[in-house]
């Protein structure tokens, strides 16, 4: 089991984690380990404010791929290619391996994970989601510099069939369905021999998505602590100039707290919301930073998009936001707002409401 260690202290929810760790009573534990449940609440509170906690873990690869010594025969030793985890090769390691320390620090990951996720499980569900994507996101920049074999290890401890870095169409599918973009449709991806075509940016992409709607599900209460949150979370926020989202209608409010929630929102509902904020006034670098929060954020295509339709890009036409009839079309309105454009919503309500404030 030694080898395993560094890599349970980097991931501690691995399920081969909990088959390493089956005995441990965490309530007992958590005694030597006084500093955990300070860092589990500092790791929820920081979620709720869109920050990451850093925090410390071995940096050591999985030895056996380079190892000389032949624990044991195993087509997957050091590969991780569909691993059933019978963890017969590390219960037989050879190497002379720091066991005592590196056992130390993957059972104080673990506790900790446990403490966060049962704090984690006491937040409201629009709170948890926050701190689901957030917590998926700090790993998936970790995934990003891991080796090979570890990215596989995490692959089939999570039920993902791989072959090389293609994926089995039904671990595929089962993942897939989580991401929302047209490029991730079963439809428009090459399959050969019952395996979708995909690389490792793929696959790590496919894990984080797992792990994010792993880390939204409840736990067990084992603490009941209080989260100190410094600020309540609005639903929205945006102000910026003449631009105020309590006038938005109900139609883009909703997809701004899909985003701000870090939802993988439709690309018409991207469409929509950008062309409807650049119309009224917002600037390219303020609707970039709307979409920071998606799972799939990349700022240098974001950026493109978002000056494409503002017409600095392409033929230097500024697209006018989707019509309401449209919205019904893109199945986006959820509102009888008796108006037939949502910035003809904007515009009157926001004059609607200042000219109250002015005979007040």
């Amino acid at each position: 089991m030694i080898p395993l260690f560094p890599i349970i202290s980097r991931y501690p929810f691995l399920k081969v984690a909990a088959k390493v760790f089956e005995n441990l009573k965490v309530e007992d534990e958590i005694l030597k380990f006084p500093e955990v449940l300070e860092e589990a609440k500092k790791i929820v509170e920081l979620s709720l404010e869109g920050k990451k906690f850093e925090r410390k873990y071995l940096k050591v690869d999985i030895i056996c791929s380079s190892c000389d010594e032949k624990c044991v025969k195993c087509r997957s030793l050091g590969n991780f290619e569909n691993c059933n985890f019978c963890c017969n090769c590390f219960k037989n390691c050879k190497k002379k391996l720091p066991e005592e320390e590196w056992k130390f620090e993957a059972k104080r990951s673990v506790l900790r994970y446990v403490v966060t996720r049962s704090l984690a499980s006491q937040l409201e569900e629009r709170e948890r989601m926050r701190f689901a994507v957030v917590e998926a996101s700090y790993y998936a920049d970790l995934l990003k510099s891991e080796s090979d074999a570890v990215v596989k290890l995490l692959a089939s401890d999570f039920g993902l069939k791989l072959r090389s870095w293609n994926t089995h169409v039904v671990s595929y599918v089962r993942a897939s369905s989580r991401i929302k973009s047209p490029e991730w449709r079963l439809i428009n991806r090459k399959i050969s021999l019952g395996y979708v075509r995909t690389d490792r940016r793929e696959v790590e992409r496919i894990i984080v998505e797992i792990l994010r709607s792993k880390l939204m599900e409840k736990t067990p209460t084992l603490f009941e602590l209080k989260i100190k949150k410094k600020r309540k979370l609005k639903e929205f926020e945006v102000e910026h100039g003449n631009v105020e989202a309590k006038f938005f209608p109900p139609c883009m409010k909703e997809i701004l707290i899909q985003l701000k929630n870090g939802l993988n929102v439709s690309h018409s509902a991207r469409f929509a919301i950008a062309s409807f904020l650049l119309n009224i006034g917002m600037k390219v670098e303020e609707v970039v930073e709307i979409f920071r929060t998606t799972p799939d954020f990349n700022e240098e295509k974001t950026r493109y998009q978002v000056e494409h339709i503002a017409g600095q890009k392409g033929r230097g036409v500024e697209y006018v936001s989707p019509s309401c009839d449209t919205m019904k079309t893109y199945q986006l309105c959820i509102s009888n707002c008796k108006v037939n454009h949502p910035i003809n919503y904007y515009r009157k309500v926001k004059k609607s409401r200042k000219e109250k404030s002015e005979h007040v």
